[in-house]
């Protein structure tokens, strides 16, 4: 069986356990809690970066990084989603909007002797820059079972968890449709991190 490699509080590895439960995948994907910060041995010699998701192949071999892995596991799927280049532009925007928003809360909790204002500032907007552009991107037809509409929701999702007062619902109500749209379906609620 297949072993999927997980923290409860990574937005990435959520990707990953949402794409199991969507597709169907759940009979061959055990998930595996690990928290990435205790460098545990199922962790380290699945994945030497150190990092969550982390998927191992039957073979022992591992895939990493989440959009690695949901491309294999939607390859895995009877009925995969559709697939093409601009469903993988919007997966790798709201990518990076997920990796700003992690960045600016690893920023918040560093010591204030090494915290930078600069840094939190310059990710506080690119946050922004980039839900202005994803407002943009939803007014043409994203569709709604994708790597890039679900990207999208997580890391939506990941600001109101992490980031609420960035008040991404006031860039307007496209991306609060695309949010609402998944918000409400089972892998999603129960794939929440938690409080």
């Amino acid at each position: 069986m297949l072993q999927l490699i997980y923290s409860p509080t990574s937005p990435y590895a959520r990707k990953c356990r949402i794409l199991v439960r969507e597709l169907g995948l759940q009979g061959r994907v055990s998930e595996i809690a690990d928290n990435p910060f205790d460098d545990t041995d199922t962790l380290l010699q699945a994945n030497p970066l150190g990092r969550v998701p982390c998927l191992v192949l039957d073979d022992g071999r591992a895939l990493t990084e989440s959009a690695v892995i949901a491309a294999w596991l939607n390859e895995q799927a009877a009925a995969p989603w559709p697939s093409n280049w601009d469903d993988r532009r919007l997966e790798a925007l709201g990518g990076g909007l997920l990796d700003l928003a992690v960045a600016r809360r690893v920023e918040m909790v560093r010591d204030e002797a090494i915290y930078s204002a600069h840094w939190l500032g310059r990710r506080e907007r690119g946050i922004a820059r980039t839900l202005d552009a994803l407002e943009r991107e939803c007014a043409v037809a994203i569709e709604p079972l994708s790597l890039g509409a679900l990207t999208i929701a997580l890391a939506l999702d990941y600001l109101d968890f992490r980031y609420p007062e960035s008040q991404w619902r006031t860039q307007g109500p496209r991306l609060e449709a695309l949010h609402a749209a998944w918000f409400g379906r089972d892998s999603f609620i129960a794939t929440a991190p938690p409080l």
